[in-house]
């Protein structure tokens, strides 16, 4: 049998140092090394990075899983750091959540800053001074949403630990009721009787998470699919270095729509919209929340990769070290 445990662990591992190592070294690139017309978006890069290592470093201490049976899923935790109650982990668990959705909010936030650099630029001056914390308040309004949304509309009732019970100990050995957990499951079988209630509580976390979803990706898609059809002519009228430095980032916001809709919409998507189908099935779906914090790590990568500057930055700096050496 595979040990899920190992599985999950192993790829938050591997995620938690490629990202630590790729956003501490955009950190350490982005206010020395890169040139000053990137503006507030600097600020952007930076609370980005700033949020996907407290989203890793979150996860390596916690080992989530997530785990989708049937009519329903688990997220759950075996890790007690520190030794504290199952009370303070589930917290955890739900900020851990919340910090997903601070993550793709935030996203939105440099499509939204892309968008207005290239139709509204004097319209900048609400990304700078005091106006910056509006994009902060944006995001973290949805990560609070999602995550109050999961600690409230998902805690654990009878019918729910009673429903994961015998799963949990056939594919993790571990007994429900011992750890701390958030439990979603969509029906409810009523006794002497072949038809099920649903259960609304769940399914407005549901409603909440879908909510947060479309709004960010329709955020990002719209801006996205406008810069595509119009940027050309928009930078027509500006100067070779800034048409460059916009085609540059353009590029990566690209890839920042290709990248997180297959690592971070797509198995989201599934692990909540799977148990409406009541189908016989009991998946780890554990993996999928590993693999999240590798995107921190991506998007670093990226970003380092398209932008001339972060890949001189880069250059320049293993050059200096190779020669102290």
């Amino acid at each position: 049998m595979v040990d899920w445990f190992f599985v999950d662990q192993t790829i938050a591992q591997l995620g938690f140092y490629l990202t630590t190592t790729s956003q501490f070294t955009l950190i350490f690139l982005t206010p020395f090394f890169v040139r000053k017309d990137l503006g507030a978006y600097k600020h952007l890069i930076l609370l980005f990075s700033i949020l996907g290592i407290a989203f890793a470093s979150l996860e390596f201490v916690l080992y989530p899983v997530l785990h989708s049976h049937n009519a329903g899923y688990v997220f759950f935790t075996t890790n007690r750091p520190l030794r504290v109650s199952n009370f303070i982990l589930t917290i955890l668990l739900a900020v851990y959540t919340g910090l997903y959705s601070f993550t793709i909010s935030l996203l939105a936030v440099q499509f939204i800053y892309r968008f207005i650099a290239v139709f509204h630029p004097k319209d900048l001056k609400y990304f700078n001074g005091w106006y910056f914390l509006l994009s902060v308040l944006y995001a973290l309004w949805f990560g609070f949403q999602w995550a109050i949304g999961l600690y409230k509309l998902n805690e654990v009732d009878q019918y729910s630990l009673e429903y994961m019970r015998q799963v949990l100990v056939d594919v993790y050995d571990v007994d429900i009721s011992q750890v701390p957990c958030v439990i979603h499951v969509v029906y409810q079988n009523v006794a002497n009787s072949t038809h099920s209630l649903i259960r609304w509580r769940n399914v407005m976390c549901t409603f909440n998470m879908a909510f947060i979803m479309i709004v960010q990706y329709g955020v990002m898609i719209y801006c996205g699919s406008r810069l595509y059809a119009e940027m050309e002519e928009k930078l027509s009228m500006l100067s070779p270095q800034a048409r460059k430095l916009h085609r540059q980032i353009f590029k990566t916001l690209l890839l920042q729509i290709t990248t997180p809709t297959i690592v971070l919409f797509s198995p989201i998507i599934y692990v909540i919209t799977v148990p409406y189908l009541d189908q016989e099935l009991s998946v780890p779906t554990g993996v999928f929340l590993s693999g999240f914090t590798l995107y921190p790590a991506l998007d670093a990568f990226i970003l380092m990769y398209v932008i001339t500057d972060y890949r001189r930055a880069f250059q320049c700096v293993v050059t200096r070290a190779s020669r102290s050496t």
